[in-house]
């Protein structure tokens, strides 16, 4: 497709302006599906890396700067998340998504303009296996919801009357179909937190009605499961500060949901509380606010309780359902320590497992 072609013919860009600066075409998901060979040049990579692939995992908030620009109508300036190059980005909206004119800045400091947090560089092999993740959970993902839609149909007597047999058969075809789709999002989401791709939104806001919120959330979403649910807060907690909502949100829901989903019978209690001044000591925080999530008839052993987060272990006799918690509370544990947080299990041999996450408390600002 020859795209000066479509994009004069659509006016929507000023070609002779742009192309002599890196000019791509992005889809409404955020995944690129055109680059002009000065975008390339800039960014010292090659075509078939960056095509397919998703903007943010080239700039951080990269895509959220595009829909900026588009709603604003304004530039934006966005942060390479492997050479902390800054650029000025400037989208408009298209029939097929968004053309973005991208230009390298001189002597910009990363970050002026826009909010944007600096991550750490990944190394390279770290980055590529997470743009495969990706890559295949994108390309699984719409499969599986097709087979998952058509199973309920089918449950449903879309497809008109089936006998016991078949309808044993098509509920175990929607449930694994239903633990599948779950890894694939859990795997993209740690690839995601691995490049600190997830979107922060720092803001003044009510902890306690937050956290509540996602509980009540949960617990509505797994009505039918037999584990109760209970909350509790500390009234000494200070109304309102700013913290990452977005990261609290995850760190709370990826938590109750990975219980939920493989524990068959017992509670769940959320307690928020203050931390100790010796716990806030060792964790090197100033102040903060404890979760603590305690699940009692649930229980882990030592081998489990060193391995909770870390999904790569080569650990043996860990089952499958442990495995796909620890995808889980690994981008859990991700998402804490970009909030400068800290997060530990605690167990007891046939009693309770205690999930335990300390998030600071920033001063408003």
């Amino acid at each position: 497709m020859d795209f000066r072609k479509l994009l004069a013919k659509n006016n929507s860009i000023d070609i002779e302006t742009c192309l002599p600066y890196g000019l791509i075409i992005v889809t409404s998901e955020g995944m690129i599906s055109w680059v002009n060979e000065q975008f390339l040049e800039d960014m010292d990579t090659q075509k078939d890396i960056v095509i397919s692939s998703h903007i943010d995992i080239f700039f951080e908030s990269g895509f959220e700067a595009i829909e900026h620009s588009v709603k604003f109508k304004q530039k934006e300036y966005i942060v390479r998340s492997e050479t902390k190059e800054s650029f000025e980005i400037l989208a408009k909206e298209v029939d097929y998504g968004y053309v973005a004119d991208i230009r390298k800045v001189s002597g910009r400091a990363g970050g002026i303009g826009r909010d944007i947090r600096i991550s750490q560089p990944e190394s390279s092999g770290i980055k590529d296996k997470n743009n495969l993740i990706i890559k295949i959970a994108n390309d699984i993902k719409s499969p599986l919801q097709s087979i998952l839609g058509f199973s309920q149909a089918l449950l449903d007597g879309l497809g008109g009357a089936i006998n016991e047999k078949q309808e044993k058969y098509t509920k175990i075809i929607y449930k694994n179909s239903d633990e599948l789709l779950y890894l694939t999002d859990k795997f993209t989401e740690l690839a995601k937190t691995e490049m600190n791709l997830i979107e922060k939104d720092y803001k003044v806001l009510d902890f306690v009605n937050l956290v509540q919120s996602v509980v009540k959330f949960m617990e509505q979403l797994h009505n039918d499961s037999a584990v109760e649910i209970k909350f509790e807060a500390d009234s000494s907690i200070r109304k309102t500060f700013r913290a990452d909502e977005n990261g609290v949100k995850l760190v709370v829901q990826n938590i109750l949901e990975s219980v939920l989903r493989y524990m068959d019978i017992g509670s769940i209690n959320v307690i928020l509380s203050i931390p100790s001044t010796s716990l806030l000591e060792q964790a090197a925080v100033s102040n903060g606010v404890l979760i603590s999530f305690v699940c009692s008839g649930m229980s882990l052993s030592e081998t489990e309780i060193n391995t909770i987060f870390n999904p790569y272990t080569t650990t043996e006799g860990l089952s499958k359902r442990f495995i796909a918690r620890s995808i889980a509370l690994a981008s859990v544990k991700n998402i804490v320590n970009a909030m400068a947080g800290q997060i530990w299990v605690t167990s007891e041999v046939l009693k309770n497992t205690t999930f335990n996450v300390l998030i600071p408390i920033h001063e408003r600002d």
